[in-house]
């Protein structure tokens, strides 16, 4: 049977895939509370991270962070029967990402205990063109006079601070924190009714290559092998067609969430098929008659058209056992060649290996959503 929903449900590790070994045990009653306290850090991360695309006061969004984060900490530290295991990380051989959380502590004692106003500097970078804009922040320095009224215990985390946060860009150091805890336990993740991490993948920037989801390697090698090694995002894809290039076999077609889709995909049948074998839905269906376009309605989707389905996906559309390789084809209402020319853009071995890499990331993790 396939479901597709939109509302919050499970938080499990997605099926098919090998849960990491934990750091620290954790016992089922102490899982629930740390999976809500985990749930708002990834979403203070991804609201930053949105608030850069809209040009707004980031200040707020990183104090979030920081309250999050730190009750994280503290929850860990003082509330759980393994909280042992976890102070070991921060002693002896401490865990390389150790010092970021020492960091993201002193910047949120600072806060909350100082009349210091945290945020990032005023010296940010603004990327972008046609197909959108974003402000890269770094975090700021926090003064001498400001440090020298804290308590000793704090004050000791400032070498912390600047090693790892201070001139640093901001939301590659929240993700560094996402990782970390991931690591002491993964089950903490919090996981949307897609079995994705709440709030992720980021959305999308047109030639920017950093990361948008928290498991994802920085190598961009590793990451294609990460890509396929994981489900789709979205709820499903409806096929369209398929086309050989280069002697290689490559289906096409609409991913959607629930009755939108805001990106197409192109997927070899092999890997279509190892989709498949994960539990995600590929679908067949006649798509050109049962959609209409509705662009107009999402300004924010700056990287391309949204369709709607006039109704359920299902309603129209069949699951897919297997895809076979077969002669070229497609669908009614499609045009092959500008189907094949979406396929070419992940491909196209003429482009350097960073160009094909955005498309294919942004469509293989669906990562073209808009925030709602």
């Amino acid at each position: 049977m396939v479901t597709i929903g939109e509302s919050d449900g499970p938080t499990a590790i997605p099926a098919g895939v090998a849960a990491p070994r934990a750091l620290v045990g954790l016992s089922a009653s102490e899982i629930p509370p740390l999976r809500e306290a985990m749930r708002d850090l990834q979403r203070a991360v991804s609201g930053y991270y949105a608030e850069t695309a809209r040009g707004g006061d980031l200040g707020p969004h990183v104090r979030s962070f920081l309250v999050a984060a730190q009750t994280l900490n503290d929850l860990l530290t003082n509330s759980i029967a393994d909280s042992g295991a976890y102070k070991d990380l921060f002693a002896g051989q401490r865990h390389p990402a150790a010092d970021f959380v020492d960091a993201v502590k002193f910047a949120r004692n600072v806060a909350q205990h100082l009349l210091h106003i945290v945020r990032p500097s005023d010296e940010m970078s603004l990327v972008g063109g046609s197909l959108g804009m974003r402000v890269y922040a770094v975090w700021d320095d926090i003064p001498a006079d400001v440090v020298a009224q804290l308590w000793a215990s704090t004050q000791k985390l400032e070498s912390a601070y600047q090693a790892k946060l201070e001139g640093h860009e901001v939301t590659g150091t929240m993700m560094s924190v996402l990782r970390f805890y991931a690591e002491v336990s993964p089950e903490m993740v919090h996981r949307d009714a897609r079995n994705e991490w709440t709030g992720f993948p980021l959305l999308s920037q047109p030639g920017m290559n950093s990361s948008l989801h928290p498991e994802e390697p920085a190598d961009l090698t590793q990451s294609r092998q990460w890509m396929d090694g994981r489900a789709p995002g979205g709820d499903c894809r409806v096929v369209c067609g398929q086309a050989t290039i280069d002697g290689t076999s490559y289906v096409y077609g609409q991913t959607f969430v629930g009755r939108h889709s805001y990106a197409p995909f192109a997927e070899t049948v092999e890997q279509a098929n190892c989709d498949i074998g994960m539990g995600y839905p590929y679908l067949n269906g006649d798509i050109a008659a049962n959609f209409d376009d509705v662009t107009d309605r999402f300004p924010e989707a700056l990287q391309g058209s949204v369709i709607a389905s006039r109704g359920d996906v299902l309603s129209w559309a069949v699951p897919i056992v297997r895809i076979d390789l077969r002669d070229d084809w497609h669908g009614p209402g499609v045009d092959a060649d500008s189907w094949t020319r979406v396929v070419k853009i992940e491909i196209d071995t003429r482009m350097p290996e960073g160009f094909r890499f955005g498309p294919r990331r942004a469509r293989r993790l669906n990562a073209l959503v808009p925030p709602r």
